[in-house]
């Protein structure tokens, strides 16, 4: 990926989003460590064991891990964002539609590749947010509304927080390549080029470029489904086994 980009001269652009994106999840990883910290501080209380330490530290690794895992994707798919929009920016400088063609033909092979790579990164990120929303809403439900003893789950918040942003920056890819076809449309490759142009448009329409996992088309419109619908059934499956108990 950093070689296809020095190569469409986004490599600079991609490294400053890159080092802002490493920013925010070491202050990320920061906050969790800190809720983590509070909670092994709140449940000791004034007799300190060594099994609440270690569970601390146990769930600050864990924590450290998947922020880990996350900083990785963000990266590969901000990667990915630069690339397509540095397409968008070069198809309007192109003489020659038949180069356009072969540069979206490039483009695909590189998004395809990529997303096909960090799928079983990505697939595990989403069930580890799939199991964290169910007992993150059973804990809320269990301790109330006390401060201290919400201050671990914070650090769930946090991390799913976390995921969904990675899973928004995914489905900005597709977005973004849905967009192409419009952009193309409406520039201009001289007269008698009208023909060839909608045979550009369309091979990009039906080309299906975007953001694949396990052959699953990530849009925005699909992560909003998937957060509200998830959340629902997380909620209401807490609350009647709360209710219940």
């Amino acid at each position: 990926v950093r070689r296809c980009g020095d190569q469409m001269g986004v490599l600079g652009r991609w490294e400053m989003l890159a080092w802002a994106d490493q920013r925010l999840m070491l202050i990320v990883w920061l906050l969790a460590s800190s809720a983590t910290a509070v909670g092994v501080v709140y449940d000791a209380g004034s007799n300190w064991e060594v099994t609440s330490v270690l569970f601390g530290c146990a769930t600050s690794f864990l924590s450290s891990i998947l922020v880990a895992l996350m900083s990785c994707m963000i990266i590969v798919c901000r990667a990915m964002t630069v690339m397509v929009d540095a397409y968008g920016c070069h198809i309007a400088g192109i003489p020659d539609l038949a180069e356009a063609k072969h540069d979206w033909n490039v483009l695909k092979a590189i998004l395809t590749k990529t997303s096909a790579t960090i799928e079983p990164c990505f697939v595990v990120l989403v069930g580890v947010a799939i199991v964290m929303v169910p007992s993150l809403v059973a804990d809320f439900l269990a301790l109330g509304l006390n401060p201290y003893a919400m201050a671990p789950l914070l650090q769930n918040v946090i991390l799913i927080a976390g995921i969904f942003r990675m899973l928004f920056l995914a489905a900005a890819i597709s977005e973004k390549c849905s967009r192409v076809p419009s952009l193309v449309n409406t520039l201009s490759f001289g007269k008698g080029t009208e023909r060839r142009q909608q045979h550009i448009v369309e091979h990009i329409v039906h080309s299906g470029v975007g953001f694949y996992i396990c052959d699953v088309h990530v849009t925005t419109e699909l992560v909003v489904k998937f957060m509200y619908k998830w959340t629902m059934f997380a909620l209401g499956l807490s609350t009647t086994l709360f209710w219940k108990t």
